[in-house]
């Protein structure tokens, strides 16, 4: 349900009395011109949203065709360039004016004759290309949520002329994609933490990367990529003025990070049992490197302590048994050595950790404590 005509006569600042009780700043007046958007709907906009600031037009894509904007078998390769041409000037915020000006650089029209002349040619073939071999539709409830939208903009740019609502809007859907409970934003938020859908397309690991990035995001510190696509999020990037690990921690823990604690805890699980091995073997190895030379060499002369069988209690369905397992046969029962694939995932567990909490937190994960290096 939302608000149609909000423009600055339909917005009431409300008092620091109301502030304090609601939590809201601003009031909404005059409902005369209201329109419903579907939860379904309302996902897969969140998802646009995600997919528009990251510059991920394959997925707008099929974004456009869940809304019922463009058919199932619209041609992809016309589509995508087009929606570059289209959006990535909209996003790069500033309104009307801004959105000509970098239209014009886009279509190389420098003010000559002929860059002008070139540059308009160009752009209508593209809005034929558009009206002719792409069939789209408008939902009937678009119209009103679009002109919501440019109200909204256009109070927001006279505040602000570099004013750009996707980017500003941007930590809203990362929040409500780290806290949405449907299955469509849960897939969503799966899709984004580990770079692919989980159906073989892409990556069965966690990006940690991108999880600090999320986390950031949510709290209002959005990096950005460099170069000509310096308007757009960088999921990849961790805000060097990023929020403190302690904040991150009580965002995590908090009420507003439901689904991302429910795709974490496995995560947790499997984080735990690989740093725990690690830190295992590596406390093992460095017991052995901290007795004395000397007597070292005295136990191997006689036998090597790693070779001595001791009595371990095993636990069975109908109780305990004991059996002989020397240190060498504990350690690989208690933590076997991590396969590649789990070191690799270790070490990206630890670079997060210094990336985010610090050096002194990276040392603990890598199971040296601070007194042996990683």
């Amino acid at each position: 349900f939302f608000h149609a005509d909000p423009h600055p006569g339909n917005l009431m600042r409300v008092t620091d009395e109301v502030y304090e009780r609601t939590g809201c700043r601003l009031a909404l007046l005059d409902f005369g011109l209201v329109a419903q958007v579907q939860a379904e709907d309302r996902d897969v906009m969140i998802n646009a949203v995600i997919h528009l600031a990251n510059k991920d037009y394959a997925a707008l894509v099929d974004d456009f065709i869940n809304l019922g904007v463009l058919p199932v078998d619209c041609d992809r390769p016309k589509v995508i360039p087009l929606m570059d041409k289209a959006l990535s000037p909209y996003v790069k915020g500033g309104g009307a004016k801004r959105y000509e000006e970098e239209v014009r650089k886009m279509y190389g029209m420098d003010g000559s004759v002929s860059g002008s002349v070139g540059g308009f040619q160009a752009m209508t073939q593209d809005a034929l290309t558009v009206l002719n071999d792409i069939p789209f539709s408008i939902p009937p409830y678009f119209a009103l949520l679009g002109r919501a939208i440019v109200t909204l903009e256009g109070v927001a740019l006279s505040g602000n002329p570099n004013y750009g609502i996707i980017m500003e809007a941007y930590p809203f859907v990362a929040r409500e994609l780290l806290n949405g409970d449907r299955p469509q934003l849960q897939q969503a938020l799966q899709e984004l933490l580990y770079g692919g859908r989980l159906d073989g397309e892409g990556s069965k690991q966690l990006q940690g990367r991108r999880l600090a990035s999320l986390l950031n995001n949510a709290m209002g510190v959005v990096a950005r990529k460099d170069g000509e696509d310096a308007a757009f999020v960088d999921l990849e990037a961790i805000p060097e003025d990023g929020v403190t690990s302690g904040d991150a921690v009580r965002y995590l823990l908090g009420r507003n990070a439901t689904s991302l604690r429910n795709i974490l805890r496995p995560e947790v699980e499997n984080a735990f049992d690989l740093l725990s091995r690690q830190a295992l073997r590596k406390t093992y190895t460095a017991a052995q490197t901290l007795t004395p030379g000397p007597l070292r060499s005295l136990f191997r002369a006689v036998v090597d302590p790693q070779d001595i069988p001791v009595p371990v209690p095993v636990p069975l369905d109908t109780g305990y048994t004991v059996q002989l397992l020397t240190p060498k046969q504990i350690l690989e029962i208690a933590a076997p050595k991590l396969s590649r694939e789990e070191e690799l995932y270790a070490i990206a567990l630890i670079d997060l950790a210094k990336e985010t909490f610090g050096e002194d937190a990276a040392k603990l994960l890598a199971g040296g404590g601070g007194l042996y290096p990683i």
